[in-house]
């Protein structure tokens, strides 16, 4: 039986690419840091395929950076987080405050999360070399984003003086 209170794929995006940012950061597995991002989610999300779907993800998401010439990889990663808790596409705003339900409801599980959520980074990536997708302003860390201080809140460091 499929799980009906998985994140939403913009929350899914916000909690992979924060495990691609420890990746690339740290020495440890791709399944050990997946481990602790899907386990994160617990308190609000069912875990159902998650560890599975962000190694995948890591796995997609390194190869395309891996493809393309890319000088600040970190500051590109934190530019789509910006991008996602801001936008629906480059051109239209997200709606934070949806009228019938919560921003970080859950939903059914969708098999292909990790397919729309790869195919979304890369298509993010282009779309700045195009000078279409917005990079995050220097000021924007994820404290800025009180909707999603609930997510942010399990998926960063809980370090003082850390960005995350």
């Amino acid at each position: 039986m499929a799980a009906t209170n998985t994140p939403p794929l913009y929350v899914f995006e916000l909690t992979a690419v924060q495990a691609v940012r420890k990746f690339l950061a740290i020495d440890a597995t791709a399944e050990d840091i997946a481990n602790i991002y899907a386990q994160a989610l617990a308190p609000l999300y069912d875990l159902e395929m998650m560890t599975d779907d962000i190694i995948r993800f890591i796995e997609n998401t390194l190869k395309f950076i891996a493809s393309v010439d890319i000088s600040d990889v970190d500051l590109l990663l934190q530019s789509y987080q910006y991008y996602v808790c801001n936008f629906e596409k480059p051109d239209t705003k997200r709606n934070k405050k949806p009228l019938f339900r919560s921003l970080l409801k859950g939903q059914e599980y969708d098999k292909l999360r990790v397919y729309k959520a790869s195919k979304a980074f890369v298509a993010y990536v282009y779309g700045m070399r195009a000078n279409v997708s917005p990079l995050k302003p220097e000021e924007w860390t994820p404290a800025n984003e009180v909707e999603f201080a609930p997510i942010f809140d399990l998926i960063l460091p809980k370090v003082t003086g850390s960005e995350g």
